[in-house]
């Protein structure tokens, strides 16, 4: 019968997405071999940009269906399928993804399956109540990937992830050199305790340097991602520096700019993107957060390939402002929030034919978090 489960799993490995971290599977304690949870987020929305504001809407951010549990003391396993709502349209983007977990021994466990780049960094790891305050520009696009992850524990409360993964979405303007392109990442996730009995970490860290074939010859993307959070009571900062170097651009942002410029340019820039993130949460009263966030983006060309964008220039700086309260009824459970925040987005291209691109948009949002256990 358990075999009969476990060949079960596999079978399914293609349909649902670990919305959580990977190396923590968390089940209950009523029934730890299988629970389902509903994420749901919604809210008002606000927005004002620099030609017109688009007035106030009722929204809906995000929808996450997710399966966890245990086939037995080595195997547990995640499934999750998540819907999030494209920017400025009524249409979502679908997350499939799914892993199992084998724990080979104390030290060493193995994930396999349809999973997200082990990237580092606070702002990767936040959780799904963060996404109000989350900055939506890191990273570039959300991706399937294939792949198996290695987790070894030389000590405690440290941990050292390998993870070889292969992308499946491809971009229409891609040079098709190389069918199934792999990408690596390394992770170094780490935290220490004020004593050994105490189950609060004063200091995480979550580091990573990450390469990706890009399906162009000797063409890659690399990302170095290193966070760190101090949670020294009722205060907890947040750091997170993150270095993406891409050959080919990745969210062709720039690229549609530099198109709409010029006609007869059929390039993919190469760029630097350097982002600098503080986050401040402040637990004033109890149930009662505040939070404040700043974000600092520049973004450096790399190789000249024509008279606009140059080689080793700065074309970019973005700032991100955000600030907020966040409201939790149930004191150590954040299963249930409100939360008002607001943003404003300023981006500065300091090229004249891209300054067309500039934006300083502000937004306000009023909305709600909660996650119910269905099973």
């Amino acid at each position: 019968m358990k075999k009969t489960k476990i060949i079960f799993l596999i079978l399914f490995l293609g349909f649902f997405y670990p919305f959580h971290s990977f190396s923590e599977i968390k089940t209950t304690d009523e029934n730890p071999h299988f629970n389902v949870f509903l994420d749901y987020s919604s809210g008002i929305r606000s927005e004002v940009t620099q030609e017109s504001s688009e007035g106030t809407r009722f929204y809906e951010n995000d929808l996450n269906l997710e399966v966890i549990g245990k086939a037995n003391d080595k195997i547990s396993y995640r499934f999750t399928k998540q819907f999030l709502k494209k920017r400025n349209s009524e249409n979502y983007d679908m997350l499939d993804f799914a892993y199992l977990k084998y724990k080979w021994n104390d030290k060493l466990d193995f994930l396999f399956g349809k999973q997200p780049f082990s990237f580092g960094s606070m702002e990767y790891a936040s959780g799904p109540y963060e996404h109000a305050y989350r900055y939506p520009h890191i990273y570039k696009n959300e991706e399937n990937f294939v792949g198996f992850s290695f987790i070894y524990h030389p000590i405690k409360d440290h941990e050292l992830q390998f993870q070889v993964v292969n992308k499946m979405k491809e971009h229409e303007d891609m040079i098709q050199d190389i069918n199934y392109p792999m990408g690596y990442s390394v992770n170094w996730n780490w935290s220490l305790k004020p004593d050994k009995n105490d189950n609060d970490k004063i200091i995480k860290n979550r580091w990573s340097y990450s390469i990706f074939q890009e399906q162009d010859k000797k063409k890659y993307w690399q990302l170095l991602a290193l966070g760190s959070q101090l949670n020294w009571k009722p205060v907890t900062i947040e750091a997170d520096y993150i270095l993406s170097n891409e050959d080919l651009e990745k969210d062709r942002k720039v690229t549609k700019i530099l198109r709409s410029v010029n006609y007869h340019y059929y390039d993919i820039p190469s760029v630097k993107i350097g982002t600098y993130l503080v986050k401040l949460k402040y637990n004033f009263i109890p149930k009662w957060n505040l939070i404040a966030k700043g974000v600092y983006e520049i973004g450096t060309s790399k190789k000249g390939k024509n008279d606009i964008l140059g080689e080793n220039k700065l074309f970019q700086k973005t700032y991100t402002y955000y600030g907020g309260v966040e409201f939790l009824p149930i004191i150590k459970n954040d299963d249930l929030s409100f939360f008002l925040a607001y943003q404003n987005y300023i981006k500065n291209y300091s090229l004249d034919p891209m300054k067309k691109g500039n934006k300083n948009d502000h937004f306000f949002v009023l909305g709600l978090n909660y996650r119910v256990k269905m099973i």
